[in-house]
Formats: C-alpha cells, structure tokens, sequence
C-alpha cells in the first residue's frame, strides 16, 4: 500500500462516520418525536373531517334545523312559563280542574314550598323550589283517570305527581223498614272510589334570586 491510499483511507472513514452522525441525528430529531405523535395527527385529522361533515351537515339542513331550534325555544318558554306557577297560583289550576272536568274536591291542602334538594337554579339565578298539594275527592273510575290526565298534560304548573290513594266507597244496600231484603237489586249507578292525590308543584322562586347565572347565560352576555 503507497502512501496516497494510505491518505485517502481515513477521509472515506470520516464521511461515512459523518454520514451516520447525520442519520443518527435526524432519527433523534426529526423521525422518532413525528412517530411518538403520528396517532395525535391522526386524530387530529379525523376530528377536523368530522367538524367539516358536521358543517356541511348544517348548510344542506339549514332550514330544517332552524325550524327545530324554533321548535324547542317555544317548548322552552312554554316549559319556563309553567314554572312561574308557585303555591299562591296552584289554586287557578285547581279551579280549572273542577270546570273542565266536575270535581268536586273534599278537602285541598297546600304545603309551604321549600328548597329544592338537589339546588335547582334558573338562569337568571331563580332558585327551584317545591310545593307539596294535597286534596281528597269522591269520584268514579273515570273521573279519576281524569283528573291524573289533567295534571299530567293540562295543567298550568310543573307537577309530579307523587302519590295516589284510593278506596272503594262501600254502598248502603241496608233494606228500609218493612223491606223485603231479597227484592234488593243490584244499584246501577257506577262506583264511587274516596281518593287523596298527592303532588309535588315545582317552582322558580323569583324573590329569592341568588344572582347567579348560568355559565350559558354569562357566556352570550360577555359576547
């Protein structure tokens, strides 16, 4: 071997060393930090084609789901009107009931409302709270079935209705004096049933307001 091989021997050395170096950094820098977080670009990407299909969604459906949001405001305010009924307007449903369906009521108790347990809260800070009415009637089968229906779906205020109690009303077949009791028929009036019907009237309290707002509410007042 001369000397010029001798030479050139350790430049080829060094170029391939720095060829490896070079490779040894890219790997460190650039292809194992971009495969640690290929997944996050996935993703990424994957939920950024969904927000376009939600977009695109929204324009070919524009008027439908305007009418829908239309919808719902309506059942909203609806739903936000019921619940300004409290104690003191409860009887107006009352009253209602015994024009559109006879009753005629035995006794009617109204409770004090009180707070609600689980620390309901209107938007505009209203807190919730819950009143307890009681009453006691005479009625055949059907008059009751009414009556649930009207507090289930006609009513003025938000009602839950918490407990039934009925009875049968015994009928005085005692014969008359000088009667004869085996000419006694059967009576053909329908059965009359002693029932106690117990609510619960849900309410937003406007006079003891917290003033405390939704975050929804916050967030469309600061915009």
């Amino acid at each position: 071997m001369d000397k010029k091989q001798q030479a050139s021997l350790p430049k080829f050395i060094w170029v391939l060393a720095g060829i490896l170096v070079v490779c040894i950094i890219f790997l460190i820098a650039v292809q194992i930090p971009f495969s640690q977080k290929i997944e996050k670009y996935n993703n990424d990407h994957a939920s950024a084609e969904s927000e376009i299909s939600k977009y695109e969604y929204y324009l070919k459906n524009a008027d439908t789901i305007t009418a829908e949001v239309a919808r719902l405001e309506s059942e909203c305010s609806e739903k936000n009107a019921k619940l300004s009924v409290d104690p003191n307007k409860t009887i107006d449903d009352i009253r209602d009931l015994i024009a559109k369906h006879g009753m005629d009521l035995t006794t009617l108790s109204i409770s004090e409302g009180v707070a609600d347990p689980q620390g309901g809260v209107s938007a505009s800070g209203d807190p919730l709270y819950v009143s307890t009415v009681t009453y006691n009637f005479i009625q055949t089968r059907q008059k009751i079935i009414e009556t649930l229906g009207y507090f289930e779906k006609e009513s003025k205020g938000a009602y839950i209705i918490s407990a039934v109690d009925i009875v049968k009303e015994e009928l005085d077949e005692t014969p008359t004096s000088g009667e004869d009791s085996s000419k006694i028929s059967t009576p053909s009036a329908e059965e009359l049933f002693n029932t106690t019907l117990k609510i619960n009237l849900y309410y937003f309290d406007m006079t003891k307001n917290t003033g405390v707002t939704t975050q929804a509410e916050s967030s469309e007042s600061t915009e």
